[in-house]
């Protein structure tokens, strides 16, 4: 296990090698000189916080902005906000909310959440954890806050009673910040393309747009996403997932890491993967949860079972990377869907393949071993334990009498990877010093609990935390 000094640590002069990445997948980004940027701004726009990006963090350092009394703008250069937390399961994992205690979930805490979420061979660490404890007790206020504002979530669910579900999902999560945003006067512009930050005197003090705009403030928070949807990028960071499909939001491009990076900032984990899970070969479904929410197994093409199902969906999607042609089957039967509601939605889809017995649905989807695999499965279960693959929960047989398949395949959703900041979200530049004018919020930094060794979670609160903090930074560092 390393120290947070063996990260992963780029300093770049010139042309930055991610800024090669984005020149090949088709324009160069950079900063430019203040003088220069007013020489040729066809606008100005003055403000106290230039936001960049429009999703979860873009949203929430505006709302903290606004209802601050700070002028801020924040620019999303798609035509509608959200960005991946759109796209989203609306997830919040967070220890200790009003929430969990009404719904008899008491006694958790930041120190039980970073205990618990430990990896045993995380490649990196960070005493103390400062960045993962912020997050978590800013999760926490999140989560409490929102419920407050009106936002409606789920029920808890006992199998994971730190994660509060937006009921909605996170298209309901963005509308909602949305809404909140605009009725505290934040100015929100679309169709805003960000091309440059503007440097004076080694201190970012705004940005370029695509139009000629020049959008100058106190300070400049950059909330624009990871690279996901960059080929050039993943090729050159990530290669072993270069052929795994996307599923990330169109914008999901990489640019503010570019921009940063030209300004001086510092980028680490940058090859430390994607985040994966599965979902449907036919379409854009989550098939995350089935396999590790009820019985069933799931097999690769050949048949073969190649996992414990109740494993993480990001562990499950990495191994099924590693099966031939990366696909496979969720393998389940009439006595699971008549137990579990949770398959009727996959029904009325219409993508749940049927096989009046096993040997009639391996044959359907070419499966040869499915009928092998089944027997040796529930042999196993028979003796109540899972010697193959260590599974531990959900151990029941697979008897028929009709059996289903779903086709899933891994996809990758977030980059790992992103800009040095720490927990007052400053952009740090390779010495570790942060770079005056200039901070960051959600996937376009470093996943804060993969570079502190834990499990990652936190993609919506790792954007809304750091972008509120941002505000409260950067307000008094400017005495606004």
């Amino acid at each position: 296990m390393g120290t947070e000094m063996n990260l992963t640590r780029r300093s770049f002069v010139g042309l930055t090698a991610t800024a090669a990445a984005m020149a090949m997948a088709g324009g160069l980004l950079g900063a430019c000189t203040k003088q220069d940027a007013e020489s040729k701004a066809k606008d100005v726009v003055e403000t106290d916080f230039v936001i960049v990006g429009g999703g979860i963090g873009g949203l929430g350092a505006a709302i903290r902005a606004a209802e601050t009394g700070k002028s801020c703008v924040v620019l999303e250069k798609e035509a509608a906000l959200g960005g991946d937390s759109a796209l989203s399961a609306g997830t919040i994992h967070a220890p200790g909310t009003k929430l969990q205690a009404e719904q008899g979930y008491g006694g958790d805490g930041v120190d039980e959440y970073i205990a618990y979420m430990r990896l045993p061979d995380a490649r990196y660490e960070n005493p103390g954890e400062p960045l993962c404890r912020a997050l978590y007790a800013g999760a926490v206020a999140m989560v409490d806050d929102l419920h407050e504002r009106g936002l409606g979530f789920l029920p808890i669910e006992d199998w994971d009673t730190r994660a509060h579900n937006v009921d909605g999902a996170g298209g309901a999560l963005v509308t909602f910040l949305k809404g909140v945003a605009a009725d505290a006067g934040a100015d929100i512009r679309t169709k805003t393309k960000v091309d440059k930050l503007v440097v004076e005197n080694d201190r970012v003090v705004g940005v370029m747009d695509a139009a000629g705009t020049l959008y100058r403030g106190q300070a400049v928070i950059l909330a624009t996403g990871g690279f996901t949807n960059n080929p050039a990028m993943v090729q050159r960071y990530v290669p072993e997932y270069a052929d795994v499909r996307v599923i990330s939001s169109a914008g999901a491009e990489g640019e503010g890491l570019v921009m940063a990076q030209d300004a001086g900032a510092d980028s680490i984990l940058l090859d430390a993967g994607e985040h994966t899970y599965f979902v449907s070969t036919e379409g854009m479904t989550d098939m995350s949860v089935p396999p590790s929410s009820a019985p069933g197994i799931v097999v690769n093409i050949l048949g073969d079972r190649f996992h414990a199902e109740d494993s993480h969906y990001d562990t499950a999607g990495k191994l099924g990377m590693k099966q031939p042609e990366h696909r496979g089957y969720y393998i389940f039967d009439e006595g699971v869907r008549a137990e579990y509601d949770l398959f009727e939605a996959y029904f009325e889809e219409g993508i749940v393949i049927e096989g009046p017995s096993l040997e009639d649905l391996a044959k359907t989807i070419g499966a040869t071993n499915l009928p092998t695999t089944v027997a040796r499965y529930n042999d196993m279960m028979a003796r109540g334990v899972d010697e193959d693959f260590g599974r531990e929960s959900f151990l029941a047989p697979l008897e028929g009498p009709t059996y289903y398949a779903l086709s899933i395949e891994p996809c990758i959703y977030y980059s790992y990877g992103g800009l040095n900041i720490d927990a007052d979200a400053h952009v740090l530049d390779a010495n570790g010093a942060p770079i005056p004018g200039l901070f960051a919020c959600g996937e376009v930094c470093a996943s804060s609990e993969m570079r502190e060794g834990l499990l990652y979670t936190s993609g919506l609160s790792q954007g809304y935390v750091f972008g509120r903090i941002a505000v409260d930074i950067a307000a008094q560092e400017a005495s606004l």
